[in-house]
């Protein structure tokens, strides 16, 4: 047993010590090396320096431009606004609590940045051609790099900035996100208007087309037979008439109402059942339990001719009213739109001016930087190409 110990004991030894002695950096070492290449650090220095220089005094000078709004606040820029806004995620890929998470400022910015606002500027400013660009898309890349948007937490203000070696350009753009804003604003938030008043304008024309063709007919008869129509016939012929017209001008309300509400909706609800009310009305009128577009008179109040005339007098009335009811949607529907043409919460504070300094290149940063990072890489590498003296075997 004795001689086992005897004989494992060297070996023993020999790993006790390969493990008390590891590999460390010699910092004098490090020193030493630094001093001995300090030609070279200083010359590699001295070169980068040079280039650094050189561009900085050669580059295209950068202009920036910068403009200060007041982003469109939801709570007052009307019913409109805070609605239609609602649907921005879609144009921004935000989630369904878009603007319970965001401020005014946020909004904007997220607006600002939409390839409807890009391209209103490229088409305005012919962009593309101006930072020599072969597609839409790039333009839209190259100019999203040109331009920042910087909100101020504690006014809620937003800055908008543009950079551009064109001076005059960078203020022109700078300003006109603005305009485009607004637009866009327009566009979402008060397309409803506008699409009710094309409604209304295409109905307004079918039915004055529709009054005259009726004229025409009812001309047409009397000329041919006279007006031998009797009392009763004209009066159920006037009552039939106005309640027709009313249900034709509800069912172009449901028409209109479907562009922009669901069946769910108060108003939509509202507006069905003054129809259904309508259509019973005239129902019970003629007697019938359902009716159609055409209207009747029973048979029984009239003969034959007089019936005839208070049909044709009937529909030149019924075409009448209805001309008359969609002019004064379509006179409401303008009003509408034209009260609605800008928001009112988008205000400029400080419109952009034309720099005269130039914001890049900024030189003495460019020369300073390039200078310590020329002698910091210069100095790393030659402390590794020469890491053999440096690192060496320490003892415990």
């Amino acid at each position: 047993m004795q001689q086992q110990i005897n004989q494992t004991s060297p070996e023993m030894a020999k790993h006790t010590a390969e493990v008390s002695t590891h590999k460390e950096i010699d910092l004098g070492k490090v020193v030493q090396v630094l001093k001995d290449n300090k030609k070279q650090i200083i010359r590699n220095t001295i070169f980068a320096t040079i280039i650094a220089a050189l561009y900085a005094f050669t580059a295209t000078p950068i202009f920036t431009a910068k403009e200060l709004i007041n982003p469109p606040k939801l709570s007052d820029a009307g019913i409109g606004l805070s609605q239609a806004l609602g649907g921005l995620a879609a144009l921004t890929g935000g989630g369904g609590g878009f603007m319970m998470q965001r401020t005014d400022a946020d909004v904007a910015i997220a607006m600002l940045k939409t390839n409807a606002v890009s391209d209103s500027l490229i088409k305005q400013f012919n962009l593309q051609k101006y930072y020599k660009q072969k597609d839409i898309e790039l333009t839209r890349k190259h100019l999203s790099g040109k331009v920042k948007f910087v909100p101020d937490m504690k006014s809620g203000f937003l800055e908008i900035a543009v950079e551009d070696k064109d001076p005059k350009l960078a203020a022109k753009l700078a300003n006109y996100y603005t305009v485009a804003l607004g637009q866009l604003i327009s566009d979402v938030a008060y397309g409803k208007s506008r699409r009710q008043l094309q409604f209304y304008t295409k109905q307004v024309a079918s039915s004055k087309q529709r009054l005259i063709q009726a004229q025409a007919a009812l001309k047409a008869f009397a000329k041919q037979n006279g007006i031998i129509a009797g009392q009763q016939a004209q009066m159920i012929t006037g009552l039939s008439t106005q309640l027709q017209a009313q249900l034709v001008v509800a069912r172009s309300q449901l028409q209109a109402m479907s562009l922009y509400a669901t069946d769910d909706n108060p108003d939509y609800k509202s507006v069905l059942a003054h129809a259904d009310s309508l259509k019973q009305q005239l129902a019970d009128l003629s007697g019938q339990n359902e009716i159609n577009d055409k209207l009747i008179i029973p048979a029984n109040l009239a003969p034959e001719l007089a019936q005839q005339y208070a049909d044709l007098m009937r529909n030149f009335l019924l075409n009448e009213q209805v001309y008359n009811l969609m002019l004064r949607q379509y006179e409401g529907a303008r009003i509408d739109t034209l009260s609605e043409v800008a928001p009112v919460a988008l205000q400029v504070l400080d419109m952009a001016d034309v720099p005269i300094h130039k914001s890049k290149p900024k030189r003495a940063l460019i020369i300073v930087f390039s200078c310590l990072i020329s002698m910091l890489t210069t100095g790393i590498y030659m402390i590794i190409k020469n890491r053999k003296q440096i690192i060496g075997d320490a003892k415990f």
